[in-house]
């Protein structure tokens, strides 16, 4: 009897362990839960199959072309009461001491490159097409960005809808506004701009569209129209100041023509003339003239002086990565249906054996 207990002992496993014929087992009796279910997993399968064909078909087969245009923002200094740009450096996070609170700083200038403003103004302008003639930059976006199928695609009005050039978006009708705002809202969304590094100051202006060429023209017209608007934005004051001093050497020249011919007239008619009291309104004539003459000057040399004063204050948009052909090409493959059959057929696998342990709970 010991002998026979001892051989029983010797040939049991662990409790930790499973004997080969203990896994073949299970493999015969998980073999035959699925023979007799597999009414219930092809239907799991098939639904999961169904959608992702519905999801396939809704899919948006379209390519996406991505471009993408980094640059460096250098800017001026200049003099006195015009303007100091030298500190846009400093907008990134480059210099020291705190932030100016301006909307060319930091995170506000991200911000800037991508608001309602800029990109009206963008949309607004004329652009090349490809068979060489202009047109608004958001009519080339109708045409190209895919927008008539998808937000439009039950509106006819829309479809067929182009705006006229050489109108003001101020005097814009109802439908002229709903289509302005249905194209910046979506090319917002396909438009953003992010800092290169963050030790350096390069930026990256990027975005992804369903034309190349439309891609390409955008953000180079963007660029385009950021440096335009900035450089307004940080030269106004020195505009200003200088539209001033125009004017005032524009009347200077008009008072000093008048004042050289009444001088030129009074010599004319009063050459034979030396009675003191014609010389002394000559006298005074010649005098009025030189006074003008400098004053005249030196408002020209003034214009000049904040001409040069407008070249230092204007920030430089230096490209440093223009886009580049062909751009980088995403294609969007239909793979839904097949994983959809994939969890189709884990999810019946699951439903099965949470089957099976409910039976068996309920039966022991």
């Amino acid at each position: 009897m010991e002998t026979i207990d001892s051989k029983k002992s010797s040939n049991e496993l662990p409790p930790d362990q499973i004997s080969p014929k203990e896994v073949i087992n299970r493999m015969i009796v998980f073999r035959n839960l699925l023979m007799r279910s597999w009414k219930l997993i092809a239907v799991c399968v098939v639904i999961g199959g169904l959608i992702g064909f519905f999801v396939d078909m809704n899919l948006d087969k379209r390519p996406t072309y991505t471009a993408f245009i980094t640059f460096n923002l250098g800017g001026g200094s200049g003099q006195g009461g015009m303007g100091d740009l030298g500190g846009i450096a400093g907008m990134f996070g480059l210099g020291g001491g705190a932030p100016d609170a301006n909307i060319f700083t930091g995170e506000n200038f991200m911000y800037y490159v991508v608001s309602r403003p800029i990109i009206t103004r963008t949309l607004m302008k004329e652009v090349d097409t490809l068979n060489n003639q202009k047109d608004l930059m958001i009519n080339y976006y109708i045409q190209h960005s895919g927008i008539r199928d998808d937000e439009w695609e039950k509106n006819d009005t829309l479809r067929n809808f182009r705006f006229v050039r050489g109108k003001s978006p101020a005097t814009y009708t109802r439908l002229e506004n709903q289509a302005l705002d249905d194209v910046f809202n979506r090319i917002k969304g396909e438009t953003s701009i992010v800092q290169k590094d963050r030790k350096s100051s390069f930026l990256t202006l990027q975005t992804g569209q369903h034309s190349e060429m439309l891609a390409k023209i955008w953000v180079e017209t963007l660029l385009k129209t950021v440096q335009e608007d900035y450089t307004e934005k940080q030269t106004k004051k020195t505009h200003e100041m200088k539209d001033l001093l125009v004017h005032r050497a524009d009347s200077l020249g008009r008072i000093l023509g008048k004042n050289e011919s009444s001088l030129a007239r009074y010599i004319d008619q009063n050459q034979q003339i030396v009675v003191a009291e014609g010389q002394l309104a000559q006298t005074k004539l010649t005098r009025n003239s030189q006074f003008l003459q400098q004053l005249y000057y030196q408002a020209l040399s003034s214009v000049e002086n904040i001409n040069m004063t407008l070249i230092k204050e204007a920030p430089l948009f230096t490209i440093i990565e223009p886009v580049a052909l062909p751009l980088y090409k995403e294609a969007h493959e239909p793979y839904a249906m097949q994983a959809g059959l994939i969890l189709g057929l884990m999810l019946g696998l699951v439903i099965v054996f949470l089957r099976q342990a409910y039976f068996s709970i309920m039966h022991s």
